[in-house]
């Protein structure tokens, strides 16, 4: 047998790096970034667990910062709706097979980006009900393919809110998600030595990654930080539609 072209731990830094770059400007999208990249050095069951105590990590440099100035408005109500759709989406599963889920999510999120795209906004304070749909939505797709960004980061960028209020907004959503979801995962033994050793190796470039990121935020224009969301999401829409497409 052949020996890998790279080594496991140059891959885990190396996605720990990208994706805390990614995180680093937008806010969101560390989880997944990472877990793709990940899967190619460790086997699934580790992946999943990883890539959240990473999440957590790299929240722990800006989430003072972040909580400061999110919008506690719609976390208020986005946070109780993903979880009330999280067992929903769960569910959902037993009766729509996988493939076809990611291809239902991935054309739901192209929709929404072409909306977002003709500038369809919100008003300033949406209703409890229009947020609270928003985080049951998000619990939704959290439930059925393990992705409750892409909701929320919608809901977020047809608010008239400022770049750095949507970045704040969905670091803490997605430090709550983290640890909800790292929670059981630990209780049932997923989180052990393997993990917080490939966390501990990952950390320094996880540190610089997330730097980078910020840094770019601070010195690039406001609208770039909208354009780079919406890519981010067209490309996950795109991805889920032809992995669903694939069977894959």
């Amino acid at each position: 047998m052949s020996a890998p072209l790279l080594s496991p731990w140059v891959v885990v830094i190396a996605g720990a790096f990208l994706a805390a770059v990614l995180r680093g400007f937008t806010g969101f999208g560390f989880v997944m970034a990472a877990v793709p990249m990940l899967s190619l050095a460790l086997p699934p069951i580790q992946v999943v667990p990883l890539a959240l105590v990473l999440q957590i990590a790299i929240s722990i440099l800006d989430i003072r910062q972040s909580a400061r100035i999110c919008d506690r408005h719609a976390l208020a109500w986005l946070v109780p709706g993903m979880i009330a759709g999280t067992p929903i989406g769960v569910a959902a599963l037993t009766l729509l097979p996988e493939a076809a889920a990611r291809v239902v999510i991935g054309a739901l999120i192209l929709g929404a980006v072409a909306v977002l795209g003709k500038g369809v906004r919100l008003p300033p304070r949406p209703s409890h009900a229009v947020t609270l749909g928003a985080g049951l939505i998000a619990g939704v797709t959290n439930g059925l393919a393990g992705m409750a960004g892409p909701a929320v980061v919608t809901y977020l960028l047809a608010l008239p809110l400022t770049t750095a209020v949507v970045r704040a907004t969905s670091i803490v959503f997605f430090v709550i998600t983290a640890i909800s979801a790292l929670i059981p995962m630990t209780w049932h033994g997923l989180v052990g030595r393997a993990i917080l050793g490939w966390a501990l190796a990952a950390l320094p470039a996880l540190v610089v990654g997330a730097r980078l990121g910020r840094f770019g935020f601070q010195h690039s224009p406001a609208h770039w930080h909208r354009r780079v969301a919406l890519v981010v999401l067209s490309l996950l829409g795109t991805g889920l539609i032809l992995r669903g497409a694939l069977g894959h």
